[in-house]
């Protein structure tokens, strides 16, 4: 049994070395269409702050490791610093000859293309980490067969029997249990419009799933909707070996998945139909990754099984986390990539870029609004850590 400070130390190396991957492979995107464009790059950095390690390449790029992990950035020549702000008064001064290689003076376009290529690299990354998951172990599927309802439950009062099969909700087809589930949990106190089969015969109801609390996967709180319905127990999981070129079809379908309910769940939460407290920022990244490395450590299992079985969920984590990583950098906000691209649409429409000051202007906004919702996820965070047990 691993005591709570051998927990926060594991969770701490393993969740270092998954988001210094996925924020490597961020930046790796950025720099790598920047460079595609011959555009000038001074500094490549995992982390914030002072460097503690850096290596100078021939091409001028100067590759760091500084002391704070938790992001990265891709200094253009023509920065300000790490938020690829305009240095205005060093561009300014530049000549002509200068301006060829430098991030601010190309179209804009090019500096679109730059910008989006990092968030583009996090999505690709989840769609081949999804991918190898998928091909490891197969794709697993239970149909859609309901195998019991509770007494006085949604599903119950709208009409729902142990047999029937669900087709569609409000128009959306409905491939197998997984996917029934992650619409249900989203629509919590929403009316749903549920087709189903029942003796070969098509019929509709309405039903709209209870709000309860619950914990997730490594038993953190959380509140979703209730059906109330279960799978048989007589239905076996399905499952197909799938080959790479499938593999990477249904990891890049999952990434679309994924982002279709990150935005379900914001569109809710911005409505006032959900209170937001399922948004988390690196306190529960770290925490959700570790608990589940000592979950897995404590099964009584031959350490072969226990290594898949830590890897199987690393790969699938990893993959979320990445996903999460480029949807959030795509939030139009000042700082974050959606912020540049705004700015940047701006410019494609007017023919010209906007004014310095209210660039900057903007750009402490955008600061404002970042602290401001990292103090919302640090409190979120700090709920959801309370609600865990880390013995046992």
């Amino acid at each position: 049994m691993l005591s709570t400070i051998a927990y926060v130390l594991l969770a701490l190396i393993v969740f270092l070395i998954m988001i210094s991957i996925l924020i490597f492979i961020h930046e790796l995107g950025h720099y790598s269409v920047g460079r595609f464009f011959g555009i000038k790059v001074e500094r490549f950095s995992i982390g914030f702050g002072k460097p503690l390690l850096k290596h100078q390449a021939k091409s001028g790029t100067e590759w760091t490791i500084s002391q704070l992990p938790l992001g990265g950035y891709v200094k253009f020549a023509g920065d300000a610093g790490a938020a690829s702000t305009p240095d205005s008064e060093a561009l300014d001064t530049m000549s002509e000859e200068d301006m060829a290689d430098i991030f601010h003076f190309r179209p804009v376009w090019q500096r679109a293309l730059v910008v989006l290529a990092g968030p583009v690299a996090n999505f690709i990354l989840a769609a081949f980490l999804f991918a190898v998951a998928m091909f490891w172990v197969g794709e697993r599927t239970v149909p859609a067969i309901i195998g019991s309802v509770e007494e006085g439950s949604p599903a119950a009062v709208a009409g729902l029997q142990p047999g029937d099969e669900i087709l569609q909700m409000d128009g959306k087809v409905v491939n197998d249990w997984t996917e029934m589930a992650q619409h249900i949990v989203l629509r919590a106190e929403t009316p749903i419009n549920v087709t189903y089969l029942r003796n070969g015969f098509e019929e509709t109801t309405i039903v709209t799933p209870a709000r309860v609390e619950t914990k997730d996967f490594v038993g953190g709180a959380m509140t979703k909707g209730f059906f109330g319905v279960g799978v048989d127990p007589n239905q076996t999981v399905q499952t197909r070996r799938i080959g790479p070129v499938e593999a990477l079809i249904g990891g890049t379908q999952e990434v679309g998945n994924t982002l279709g309910m990150t935005g379900v769940y914001i569109r809710r939460a911005l409505t006032g139909k959900e209170d937001g407290k399922q948004l988390g920022s690196i306190l529960r990244i770290a925490t959700v990754t570790g608990k589940s490395t000592t979950d897995i450590a404590q099964l009584e299992q031959p350490a072969s099984v226990k290594l898949k079985a830590f890897l199987y969920r690393m790969l699938v984590l990893g993959a979320g986390i990445s996903v999460a990583l480029g949807f959030a950098n795509l939030l139009p906000i000042p700082m974050l990539d959606g912020g540049h691209l705004l700015f940047y649409s701006y410019e494609a429409v007017a023919g010209k870029p906007l004014p310095i000051p209210v660039q900057e202007a903007g750009y402490r906004l955008g600061m404002l609004l970042i602290f401001g919702l990292f103090v919302m996820l640090m409190i979120n965070d700090i709920g959801y850590l309370g609600s865990i047990s880390f013995e046992g």
